[in-house]
């Protein structure tokens, strides 16, 4: 193939990932990010203890992903939504970029693979402080297969200083921390299974992952942000309550991707002539098990996955006579050619359509928060304390109506065990309204139309109904 062509494909691999990740605002947390970046910035200083609630102001609170608020809020006083929205779709492309560099086949080849990668990390991303890890993991993984090759042993050494950033802006910078220490596991593995000792390249790495360790501590919360993850992974409270923390559901759609790249991943590694290392096993299995487990590690898994397919498809396609004919990566030419630079005019298309389906005013429907609902509060000027159902409605009343103090928000983490399976309890009929919003005074009610919750405040006639629209019915008392 015409290395011109090649650089096109590239291109557009490139351009259908950004494509692909530019979406509109939808994650109803994003709200209490925005938020606590503009306190960030006004005041110069981290939050230690919530100011957002009513029922736990003053509880202490790990704002673990402060850089992240504060890039949030820093891009959206300066340019806006939209910016916000091409920004983090670039990161994601980036990510996806690194992989795409990574993966030794075909340009056709590595782009169906990290095509297949990008559509499997689409129900995690957005604009969310995740997209940083996402990104940082690329990073992680491209810097170790380096090292594991045994090239410039030097650059391994910029995961140090990438882990202080890691570590301030969200809290999967464990994850860099696992993937060293899966790294040098299977660079043990490989070395046995080849019956020799291992090289230098093990001890260096043990001394990036203590370095790494150490770095870690380098944020707000000092050696406690450790301590931070496994209050989430040993809370069952949480991992029932938090989406993200559940099994992947491949009766849904959106994961049939996921499936795909399991299976696909899976048959290129049984297919291929070329034996996988131990170390590329051990990787894969590692995450596909994490993925299995929480289905927000898929991100982590496609970043995985992606080089194996490419690189173990191409292997086989090169065993086999039609796979040689189409998949020939020898190329004699290194320019773009004309008919090279025609083939990208089609990517305006992709201007257009991100102009009409993107960057546009945000809707209630695609930003999932009532946002005609707390409209209608600061019309009517009803504030006071605020109960939300879902728990996320409330992240975006911290942020439009911070009048009203919210009774929960998407800090499920913060609120703690107790207070979360009362919550659960209110929103699924097994514990009584009456006694909490009578302790706590709260005086406005905001859920969805036909919830239990609003039934049972109808008949009660202690509150009545002020506000409805096709997301969310407000009640007030009397």
């Amino acid at each position: 193939m015409n290395a011109g062509i090649k650089r096109v494909l590239e291109v557009y691999v490139f351009a259908y990932v950004f494509f692909l990740a530019s979406r509109p605002i939808s994650d109803g947390d994003f709200w209490w990010h925005l938020k606590t970046g503009e306190y960030i910035l006004q005041t110069r200083s981290i939050p230690r203890t919530d100011f957002y609630s009513f029922t736990n102001y003053g509880k202490p609170w790990v704002a673990h992903e402060w850089l992240s608020e504060a890039i949030f809020y820093l891009v959206y006083s300066t340019a806006g939504l939209n910016a916000l929205i091409f920004i983090f779709a670039l990161l994601t492309a980036l990510a996806f970029w690194i992989v795409f560099k990574r993966s030794e086949a075909h340009p056709i080849v590595a782009g169906f693979a990290v095509l297949l990668g990008a559509l499997t990390v689409l129900p995690t991303i957005g604009v969310r402080p995740r997209v940083f890890t996402l990104l940082l993991t690329s990073v992680y993984l491209a810097l170790l297969s380096r090292h594991t090759r045994g090239d410039d042993s030097r650059a391994i050494w910029w995961l140090v200083p990438l882990m202080v950033l890691w570590v301030n802006l969200h809290g999967g910078f464990l994850i860099g921390i696992v993937l060293v220490a899966v790294t040098m596991v299977g660079m043990v593995f490989d070395a046995w299974s080849r019956s020799v000792k291992p090289g230098r390249g093990l001890y260096v790495l043990g001394m990036v992952l203590a370095a790494c360790l150490a770095a870690a501590v380098l944020n707000p919360q000092g050696v406690r942000i450790y301590a931070f993850p496994f209050e989430i992974f040993l809370s069952p409270v949480q991992q029932r309550a938090i989406v993200d923390w559940f099994s992947p559901d491949f009766h849904q759609r959106e994961l049939l991707p996921f499936a795909l790249l399991i299976l696909a991943t899976i048959a290129a590694l049984a297919l291929s002539p070329r034996r996988p290392k131990l170390s590329e096993l051990l990787l894969f299995l590692a995450t596909l098990f994490a993925s299995l487990k929480s289905y927000r590690h898929m991100a982590v898994f496609s970043l995985v996955a992606v080089p194996l397919l490419a690189g173990y498809s191409q292997a086989w396609f090169e065993s086999v006579p039609i796979g040689q004919k189409l998949f020939d990566r020898t190329s004699s030419q290194s320019k773009f050619s004309l008919p090279g630079l025609l083939l990208l005019l089609p990517l305006l298309m992709f201007v257009v359509a991100l102009k009409s389906r993107v960057y546009v005013p945000l809707t209630q429907d695609q930003a999932g928060v009532p946002i005609n609902a707390v409209a209608f509060l600061k019309q009517q000027n009803l504030t006071g304390n605020t109960f939300t159902d879902p728990n996320i409605w409330g992240g975006y009343v911290i942020w439009a109506a911070p009048s009203n103090p919210v009774y929960i928000d998407g800090r499920i983490d913060m609120y703690g065990d107790e207070f979360v399976s009362e919550h659960l309890g209110i929103v699924y009929g097994l514990t009584s309204w009456r006694e909490p919003f009578n302790r706590y005074g709260v005086k406005i009610v905001i859920v969805k139309p036909k919830s239990a919750l609003g039934r049972e405040l109808n008949e009660s006639g202690e509150w009545r109904q002020v506000f409805q629209d096709g997301m969310a019915t407000v009640y007030v008392r009397g």
